[in-house]
C-alpha cells in the first residue's frame, strides 16, 4: 500500500450444510443400549445401574451434566449404542471433537450395528469431524456411508471432505461421477459450489460462473462473498464489489465481508465506500487497529482531510501491537503516518533562502526570472486553498521576492529587487509536474515587469528524515522551461540532478554528500547562452517543529558545492546556500 495498500481473506463461518443425521432421539438410543450387555469385566447388573444413573442424569439436568457419565460408561462397556448417546450428547452441547471421537469409537464397533445404524454413524462422524477440523475422519466417514448408500449426496459430502482433507483431485474426481439428477434444492446448490471450490486455484472465471449457479438455487451470503473472491482472483474487480456488495446485505456485521468490499471499492477507485466500510469495521471493531491506517488513506483520497489527519491520529496514539511488527517496523510505520498528518494539516508553505556564488561566472548567467547572480536573498510564501485542491492535486497562490548583490561582491542592491505574484497548477496526482503563471514585479530598475509562465517537473528520493536508517540514498532532479513573451521575449531550459547518500549525525540531523550536474540554455531575443556544470556537494539538514502525532514542519539544509565548467562553460566556482523550509 502503508500501502493503501492487497490482503489474503478468510472465508465467513457459514453454515451451509443443514442437519441430514438420521437421528434417534438420544433417550430411546440410549435405553436401547440398557439391554445390551458390553461383556466387560464388570458386573453386568452394575453396568446396567451405572446407564440407568446416566439416564435419569440427562432427563433430570441434561447433557452437558450426563456427559461425563455417558462417556464412562460408554469406556467400561465398549458397545457402538453407549459410544452413539455419548456422541449424540456431544452434539447436543456443541462439542464437535468430543462429538467426533465417541462416533469414531462408534465405528470401531460397527459390527454390532445394523446397516442404518451404521450409515447413521458414519454420517455423523462426516458432520462432527469437520465441524472439528479432523477432515481426514470426515473423509473416511462420508466415503464409508457412501459406499454403502451410493446415495448422490454421500458422494458429495465424500467429495467434499477429499477436498477439505487437501486431496483435491479425489474430490473431483468424485464430484465427475456424481448423478446430479438425485441431487435437488440446497444439494444441488451444494454440489455447483463444490464444483466452483476444486477449480478455484487454477480456473478462478470458471469458478465463479459454477457458484453464480449455486447462488441462482440458494441464495447464501457466503456464497456471494466466495464468489466476490472468485472474481476477484479472475480480475473482474467491479463484478467482485457487486458480489461483496450483495453479500453485506444478508450478513452486514461480518467483519471479512466489509473488509473485502471496502478494498474492493479502494480498487475501482471509489474511496468514500471504501472508507464508510472502514469507519462500520471500527464500529463493529475497534480493536483492528491496522483498519485506522486504510481509513486514514480512503478518507485522503476522498478529500476528506480533515477526516484523514483525525484517522492518522488515532492509528498514531493507538497502543496496540501488531502481530510480528517489530519496534523498529512501528517506529518507521509511525513516523509515516505523522508526516501524512503534518501534511493534511497544512495549507501553506514558505521558504527563505541566501545564497553566494564565488568565481567568474558573467552577468546574468541565471535566469532573468531570479536575478543577474546567483549571490542575492529572497524568499517565497505560498497557499494551497481547499476549494481549488483535491488529493494531491490543484491550485497553489504564491508570492515571491529577491533581491541580488553586485556582482563580485556580497553587497545587496536594492535596484535588483523583483518580486512576483502566481499562480501554479498541478495535474497530475502522481507526478511533481506544475504549470505557472506569475507576473513579475519591478522593485528596481534593474528588474522586469512583466508575465512569466513556465511548466516544470520535480522528482525525489530521501528527501525526509528516515527515523529507522543511519544512512540512505539521497536524489533528486528537477527541470523547467521558462518563458516570458513580453519585449524583449525570453525563453530558457533549465535541468539540474543530484546524487548522493544521507548520513545521520543525530537526531532529525544529516550529513549529505552528493555530485551535481546543472544545464541552462536560454535565448533573450539578443543573444543566446549556455552552460554545463558538474561538482561535487555537501548539505547539511536539519528537521525540526514536530510534535507527538505530526511530524516535523520546517527543515534547515545548510549546502556548498564546487561546479566544474563543461565544453564552452570554462569557469569554476564555490557555491553556498541556507535554505529554511518552513
Amino acid at each position: 500500500m502503508s500501502r493503501y495498500y492487497n490482503r489474503g481473506w478468510i472465508t465467513p463461518a457459514k453454515d451451509n450444510l443443514r442437519p441430514r443425521l438420521l437421528l434417534a432421539s438420544t433417550a430411546s438410543l440410549t435405553a436401547l443400549s440398557f439391554a445390551v450387555s458390553a461383556g466387560a469385566d464388570e458386573d453386568p447388573r452394575t453396568l446396567d445401574q451405572r446407564r440407568a444413573d446416566a439416564q435419569a442424569l440427562l432427563v433430570q439436568a441434561g447433557c452437558e451434566t450426563a456427559q461425563p457419565t455417558l462417556n464412562t460408561v460408554a469406556a467400561s462397556a465398549q458397545h457402538a449404542l453407549d459410544h452413539i448417546a455419548a456422541a449424540e450428547c456431544a452434539v447436543e452441547t456443541g462439542a464437535a471433537a468430543q462429538a467426533s471421537e465417541a462416533f469414531w469409537q462408534a465405528v470401531i464397533f460397527r459390527h454390532q450395528l445394523d446397516e442404518a445404524q451404521r450409515i447413521y454413524v458414519f454420517r455423523s462422524l462426516g458432520y462432527q469431524a469437520e465441524a472439528a477440523g479432523e477432515f481426514t475422519r470426515s473423509a473416511i466417514g462420508w466415503s464409508e456411508a457412501a459406499s454403502i448408500t451410493n446415495d448422490p449426496f454421500d458422494e458429495l459430502m465424500a467429495a467434499r471432505a477429499a477436498r477439505l482433507d487437501e486431496r483435491p483431485q479425489s474430490g473431483a474426481a468424485r464430484l465427475q461421477q456424481i448423478d446430479i439428477t438425485g441431487l435437488s434444492g440446497p444439494d444441488l446448490a451444494l454440489y455447483y459450489e463444490e464444483r466452483a471450490l476444486v477449480m478455484a486455484d487454477t480456473q478462478p472465471d470458471v469458478a465463479a460462473m459454477y457458484l453464480a449457479r449455486a447462488i441462482e438455487i440458494e441464495d447464501l451470503p457466503y456464497r456471494r462473498f466466495q464468489r466476490g473472491l472468485f472474481l476477484q482472483q479472475a480480475g473482474q474487480e467491479r463484478a467482485a464489489l457487486a458480489e461483496f456488495s450483495r453479500a453485506l446485505e444478508g450478513d452486514p456485521r461480518n467483519i471479512d465481508i466489509l473488509l473485502s468490499t471496502a478494498y474492493a471499492a479502494h480498487r475501482v477507485d471509489d474511496p468514500d465506500l471504501a472508507a464508510n466500510l472502514f469507519q462500520r469495521v471500527l464500529i463493529i471493531d475497534p480493536e483492528r487497529s491496522a483498519v485506522r491506517e486504510d481509513l486514514g488513506y480512503a478518507l485522503m483520497q476522498a478529500d476528506r482531510e480533515e477526516e484523514a489527519a483525525a484517522a492518522f491520529r488515532a492509528a498514531i496514539l493507538d497502543p496496540t501491537v501488531r502481530v510480528n511488527e517489530t519496534a523498529q517496523e512501528r517506529y518507521q510505520r509511525i513516523y509515516r503516518l505523522r508526516r501524512q498528518v503534518e501534511q493534511l494539516e497544512r495549507t501553506t508553505y514558505g521558504f527563505a533562502f541566501a545564497s553566494y556564488r564565488d568565481g567568474s561566472a558573467p552577468v546574468a548567467i541565471n535566469l532573468p526570472e531570479t536575478g543577474p547572480n546567483e549571490t542575492q536573498f529572497g524568499g517565497e510564501f505560498g497557499w494551497r486553498p481547499d476549494a481549488f485542491n483535491t488529493q494531491n492535486t490543484g491550485l497553489t497562490l504564491f508570492g515571491r521576492g529577491y533581491v541580488s548583490a553586485d556582482p563580485g561582491t556580497i553587497t545587496l542592491n536594492d535596484e535588483t529587487l523583483q518580486m512576483g505574484v502566481g499562480a501554479r497548477w498541478k495535474p497530475l496526482p502522481g507526478h511533481d509536474f506544475y504549470l505557472a503563471g506569475e507576473r513579475m514585479i519591478a522593485g528596481g530598475d534593474q528588474a522586469r515587469d512583466a508575465w512569466l509562465l513556465r511548466a516544470s517537473y520535480g522528482w525525489a528520493d530521501g528527501l525526509d528524515w528516515n527515523p529507522n536508517e543511519a544512512d540512505w540514498n539521497y536524489t533528486t532532479v528537477f527541470a523547467d522551461l521558462a518563458y516570458i513573451p513580453d519585449n524583449p521575449e525570453f525563453l530558457s531550459a533549465y535541468a539540474s540532478v543530484r546524487q548522493g547518500r544521507r548520513f545521520r549525525t543525530g537526531e532529525r540531523w544529516t550529513f549529505t554528500p552528493y555530485v551535481t550536474g546543472v544545464a541552462q540554455w536560454s535565448d533573450d531575443t539578443f543573444q543566446t547562452r549556455e552552460r554545463l556544470e558538474v561538482g561535487p556537494g555537501v548539505v547539511f539538514s536539519h528537521w525540526f517543529d514536530e510534535s507527538e502525532a505530526s511530524a516535523p514542519a520546517q527543515r534547515l539544509d545548510l549546502e556548498m558545492e564546487y561546479r566544474f565548467g563543461v565544453g564552452d562553460t570554462d569557469d569554476q566556482a564555490f557555491i553556498a546556500r541556507a535554505v529554511w523550509h518552513f
